[in-house]
């Protein structure tokens, strides 16, 4: 029995070490999803057209483990790029505890300024849920963004004030 579980820990520790790294580095960083947008603002404003279609492609330079670019017109609010709601409008969006955060994002950008929205969000691949932010800016007719989960470790949620909800 003894050297049973010997053998299961020598064969799991390796995977466990492995998967810890593996989530501590899963999520992109603020920092990282802030650098990302700073780059696709400046795809956008050199030619838009091809900018959306790089980021419903999930060009490399503008898709990162969990992150990715995400626009719509400033105007009546329907996603232009995103990976999965082209088309929908923004202002629809709705977390689990009700927060309009869309609307936010719709509301919030001014040309020329970084604007912030916190939210809760669900984690992929789990139930769980963790405060995000959402960095955001305008660039003539199109808001365009990127959103980072604010992880302590690997799934340990930050607190967040501004997020105004109970997790």
């Amino acid at each position: 029995m003894l050297k049973h579980l010997l053998l299961c820990a020598a064969l799991t520790t390796p995977a466990l070490a492995s998967a810890i790294i593996e989530s501590q580095s899963e999520y992109g960083t603020p920092e990282e999803a802030q650098a990302m947008l700073t780059r696709a603002i400046g795809a956008v404003k050199g030619d838009k057209t091809a900018a959306i279609n790089r980021f419903n492609h999930n060009d490399p330079s503008f898709r990162d483990r969990d992150l990715f670019v995400f626009c719509f017109n400033s105007r009546d609010g329907k996603l232009t790029a995103h990976e999965a709601f082209v088309g929908s409008d923004v202002r629809a969006l709705v977390n689990r505890a009700g927060k309009h955060f869309g609307g936010e994002m719709f509301a919030a950008p001014a040309d020329g300024r970084l604007t912030e929205v916190a939210y809760l969000s669900t984690v992929p691949g789990k139930f769980s849920q963790a405060p995000k932010r959402a960095y955001v800016a305008r660039i003539g007719d199109q808001v365009c963004g990127v959103s980072a989960y604010l992880l302590k470790g690997p799934e340990e949620p930050k607190q967040c004030g501004a997020c105004n909800e109970a997790p």
